[in-house]
């Protein structure tokens, strides 16, 4: 039987293949890290590994989020004084920024979030989420987000449920140096 030949088809797919399995344990901050990084999920190292970048929708989630189950007007509240890893400016998320983390499962069984698998989240329930949106008809509802049904509802606001706070776009950037915005130094 003849050795198989690689060319140039099979050889790069399987370059890439080996170059994404070894990046598979680099952080987002490029460093080998014992945390298992996925190509949707990033444990970010500066939020002390306390938040996750969904690279998918580039939103930065809390890597666990807060389950004590408070009303809607207070987990708006919590989200906006939350410090997470050194870093604030966090919010309660929209019904679709929520839903982008859910994955139903193939059996209506599970007892279990219906999260991606391999997710890097800890201590999410199986329960409904409060979300920044209210009812443009009802003023006293706002949704919530159901992670075991995977589905959306509206909820009264003053029902208890725990909230899953967010923050926008990619994780700060160092500043430069502040003499080097002075005028006339560059």
């Amino acid at each position: 039987m003849p050795m198989p030949t690689m060319t140039k088809d099979t050889f790069i797919p399987a370059l890439i293949i080996g170059m994404v399995a070894l990046l598979g344990n680099v952080s987002a901050a490029g460093s080998p890290s014992g945390i298992s990084q996925t190509g949707r999920f990033a444990v970010l190292e500066t939020f002390r590994e306390e938040a996750v970048l969904d690279r998918t929708t580039q939103l930065i989630w809390e890597r666990a989020p807060n389950l004590s189950e408070v009303t809607w007007p207070t987990a708006q509240t919590r989200c906006q004084l939350k410090t997470v890893g050194g870093h604030t400016g966090w919010r309660l998320p929209s019904f679709i920024e929520l839903m982008t983390l859910i994955e139903p499962p193939l059996h209506d069984t599970s007892s279990l979030p219906a999260l991606p698998a391999g997710h890097p989240f800890h201590g999410v329930k199986a329960t409904p989420y409060w979300t920044s949106d209210t009812s443009s008809s009802e003023p006293a509802t706002a949704y919530s987000v159901d992670l075991l049904r995977a589905d959306v509802a509206p909820r009264q606001k003053t029902q208890s449920h725990p909230l899953w706070c967010v923050k926008e776009g990619i994780p700060d950037q160092p500043r430069p140096a502040e003499n080097m915005l002075q005028p006339g130094l560059i």
